[in-house]
């Protein structure tokens, strides 16, 4: 199946159908920048990070390419400078859902 605008995805799951979205979200919950969800934030503290994350990638990036979209969203919302490399466990692991 391919993953690409919003298409379901083979997700890694379990065998689940994901949506980039989704995929995009899982991860990036997890790495919970700031500790915010751990500290009490609601869950969907990064939903539009997650959303603007996931209509940027598309098909043919690698795990560079999504490790720079992620430094780019969250240095903007949240007026940082870290570079990609702080980002790029979890633009692995995205790359690798999306490239089931």
């Amino acid at each position: 199946m391919m993953y690409w605008n919003g298409q379901l995805v083979q997700g890694k799951e379990n065998g689940t159908e994901m949506t980039k979205y989704s995929i995009v979200k899982k991860h990036v919950d997890a790495m919970d920048y700031y500790s915010l969800l751990l500290n009490g934030a609601p869950d969907d503290e990064f939903d539009s990070e997650s959303w603007e994350i996931s209509d940027k990638i598309s098909c043919g990036q690698t795990e560079e390419d999504i490790a720079g979209i992620i430094a780019d969203v969250f240095n903007r919302t949240f007026q940082q400078e870290n570079t990609a490399d702080c980002f790029r466990d979890c633009a692995r692991k995205i790359y690798a859902d999306l490239h089931c």
